[in-house]
């Protein structure tokens, strides 16, 4: 036993000097700002005689407005064979109130345009993402340039949540739809590093299919004011475009500025 761990111990002492495995977090806030609609639409329920849209207008109807939520990740980076790993997790929740601009319908409801109306939308995401690097870039550029390629899923949590209540007889309604989707994606990210203390990097994420599309595009600049640690700021992008998954179906765009700090081993 003894003859064993001294062999293991030899073998990680060594691995870990022949290769630089890296392990990186950081965490900080998005400043979400919501624009598109959505749509719940049972196939099975029968009209109302009242006419009504199925798009809801995040912005004029259910009166969403920019939040900063919080936003953190964790990487594995430099085991050999195996890909790099990142795990991110990203909140992302909504809430108004207000009078809708128009008769609308959600799952069995049909709010009026005089209704009031409260509204929740979250859409709340873990990406994990598996990547390797793109061959020759880095020794080429004499490491101020890397690139890497692979996949990632994304798992959102989805729900939203229509309340109205009607100004004349104070009648309440509501509606709600849960969904849990993963979303798999083809993956590109970069570095760009011309000296030790400063940075850019930029990553993405799409994935295209039967009328569906999903993208998530980050661009961030990045200061190393001491060794391991980093501060950044940048802008990240999501479009949200959803045909008939569970009922639900949506055209939602995020996009907003970010800011984070993190270390580097």
């Amino acid at each position: 036993m003894k003859r064993f761990l001294s062999a293991v111990a030899v073998l990680l002492v060594s691995t870990s000097a022949s290769y630089a495995i890296t392990i990186e977090g950081g965490a900080g806030g998005w400043k979400e700002n919501p624009t598109g609609w959505i749509e719940y639409k049972k196939d099975n329920v029968s009209g109302t005689g009242v006419s009504a849209t199925t798009h809801v207008d995040l912005k004029s109807d259910l009166h969403f407005s920019s939040k900063t939520r919080p936003e953190g990740w964790f990487a594995i980076k430099g085991i050999p064979i195996l890909p790099d790993v990142k795990v991110q997790y990203t909140k992302m929740k909504f809430t108004g109130s207000g009078t809708p601009t128009v008769n609308f319908t959600f799952g069995d409801i049909t709010v009026n345009a005089t209704d009031k109306v409260d509204a929740e939308f979250r859409a709340n995401q873990v990406d994990i993402t598996l990547t390797y690097g793109v061959p020759f870039v880095k020794a080429l550029t004499a490491g101020k340039i890397d690139l890497n390629w692979g996949v990632n899923v994304k798992v959102i949590d989805g729900y939203a949540k229509v309340v109205a209540v009607s100004p004349i007889t104070n009648d309440k309604k509501s509606e709600s739809k849960s969904a849990t989707i993963p979303v798999p994606m083809v993956h590109l990210d970069g570095v760009i590093k011309p000296v030790e203390k400063l940075g850019l990097e930029f990553s993405g994420n799409w994935i295209g299919y039967s009328g569906s599309q999903f993208y998530d595009l980050t661009g961030e600049f990045k200061v190393y004011p001491v060794k391991r640690l980093f501060v950044g700021v940048g802008y990240r992008y999501q479009r949200l475009k959803i045909d008939d998954i569970s009922d639900i179906s949506s055209d939602i765009k995020i996009k907003g500025a970010f800011a984070e700090a993190g270390f580097t081993f």
